[in-house]
């Protein structure tokens, strides 16, 4: 017989030029960020700090943007859309341990992900879920083995210096943070981003960067 894979969800990853450098340079930034905001109320939970949104419109963090930038562009391409990437909004979390994400998506908004500065073992791992309502009403028992895209849920370690991206749509959630090292060593730390799609007639798009204010960008699936 004959078959194809329809609907595929896809999954992008890349590693950013320097991370070593990056992640130096980002971190003290975000831990003193930390020491001044309160927590934001979001998807964390267990303690977890979140940041404010508006972690796009300081200049501090342009380097991570620009590497957002060249990478989202990359799928745009891709993915066939058009006409330009704008990001959303962007925030840091501080997963301390004993803190976790639950599980949520993020509405208005086409492109999520995230981005890890500070991933120690067993500092938990992010993992996504079918997003089809079908596959997960009747869920068929299965043999051992079956191929990738037919799991129904699949985990993906955190890796320092990585950018992943998926549809903004797609349910994941953030394990909880089990590490055994003291003080800021068993800290997980990531930045989180949604991007959406911008018109080039727009009069204030400045140069090939454009923040847009995006609310209620997550929705917690209980």
């Amino acid at each position: 017989m004959n078959r194809e894979i329809l609907f595929p969800t896809p999954i992008y990853f890349k590693m950013v030029k320097d991370p070593k450098k990056l992640n130096k340079y980002l971190f003290p930034h975000i831990k003193a960020w930390s020491k001044k905001d309160k927590s934001e109320k979001k998807t964390n939970a267990g303690g977890g700090w979140h940041s404010p949104t508006d972690m796009n419109f300081k200049k501090e963090y342009k380097p991570l943007t620009d590497e957002l930038f060249a990478m989202q562009h990359e799928i745009f391409k891709d993915y066939g859309m058009q006409p330009r990437p704008g990001l959303g909004n962007m925030w840091a979390n501080i997963n301390y341990p004993g803190s976790y994400n639950k599980q949520h998506i993020h509405p208005n908004a086409q492109w999520s992900g995230v981005y890890y500065i500070k991933a120690p073992k067993k500092s938990g791992s992010i993992w996504v879920e079918d997003p089809r309502p079908g596959p997960n009403i009747i869920l068929p028992r299965r043999v051992k083995g079956i191929p990738r895209a037919l799991w129904r849920a699949v985990i993906y370690p955190a890796i320092e210096g990585q950018m992943m991206m998926f549809p903004a749509w797609v349910p994941h959630g953030v394990e909880m943070n089990e590490s055994k090292e003291k003080g800021e060593k068993g800290w997980r730390v990531s930045v989180s981003f949604n991007f959406i799609q911008v018109a080039k007639n727009r009069q204030d798009v400045a140069g090939t960067h454009r923040n847009v204010k995006v609310t209620d960008f997550a929705v917690t699936l209980k």
